[in-house]
């Protein structure tokens, strides 16, 4: 069964939405404690990886969902509206996709699927071709991979030892907490709420300074896996001796 979690200001809002997304067979939760913990600590509870989808609801304002959607880094956010946006409004932000609140059952089941099966689309996509480089094949691509070491790169240690253990999985993906293993910190809530940042100032570090998109990338429900063309650059670069 999929699981779906909409944050909300006001649970009682939120009925009618919940009970159509049941039917649809979703395990729901509705919470406003999630969003008032963030709100309050600036920490992500580690439950939200749980779900396949988060859904941010109109008692959020634009300018809070845009700081949630920064933090979270997620690809499965979706704003609930009350009236379809205009063209563009969903794409400038953090969220990838708007659902009306007041959906009828068809509309909600059709956005889903079709949700579905583009997310599912795209990560495989991602395993074949970086986005950067176009549609070239990925065999044409591995022959064109350049070398990246860290020394081209400011990446700090915990970055670095993302990497390290994102490269030691090779085409697998790597569970969160496991990700996190050995960090310093103690408390393993707080380790699991720093990791999203990280990933995202790796891609963003390494977008910037190479151009290729999405380095890591997220596998919703399991954790995070290398770029195929990214993790074939580092082999030629800085893990080059390793594995050779």
């Amino acid at each position: 069964m999929n699981r779906l979690l909409i944050l909300t200001k006001n649970i009682s809002v939120e009925h009618y939405l919940q009970e159509q997304l049941q039917k649809l067979n979703y395990e729901v939760l509705v919470s406003v404690s999630i969003w008032e913990n963030w709100e309050q600590s600036g920490i992500i509870d580690p439950l939200i990886h749980s779900f396949q989808w988060l859904f941010l609801s109109e008692t959020l304002s634009d300018q809070e969902v845009r700081r949630f959607g920064e933090a979270v880094g997620s690809e499965c956010l979706v704003r609930i509206v009350g009236e379809e946006p205009s063209e563009g409004a969903v794409s400038d932000g953090p969220v990838s996709d708007w659902i009306l609140a007041n959906a009828s059952l068809e509309r909600l089941r059709e956005k889903l699927v079709h949700k579905s099966f583009v997310n599912q689309s795209a990560f495989l996509d991602e395993q074949r071709i970086q986005p950067f480089y176009g549609d070239s094949p990925f065999s044409e691509l591995k022959k064109q991979a350049f070398p990246i070491r860290f020394s081209d790169i400011h990446f700090t240690k915990l970055e670095k030892d993302i990497i390290n253990r994102l490269v030691a999985a090779k085409d697998l993906s790597l569970p969160r907490e496991e990700l996190c293993h050995g960090w310093r910190s103690k408390n393993q809530h707080s380790k699991l709420s720093q990791l999203p940042s990280s990933i995202t100032r790796i891609r963003k570090k390494v977008l910037d300074a190479y151009g290729i998109k999405d380095a890591v990338m997220t596998v919703w429900g399991e954790g995070y896996q290398l770029n195929t063309y990214f993790y074939h650059c580092l082999l030629k670069g800085e893990f080059h001796t390793s594995h050779t």
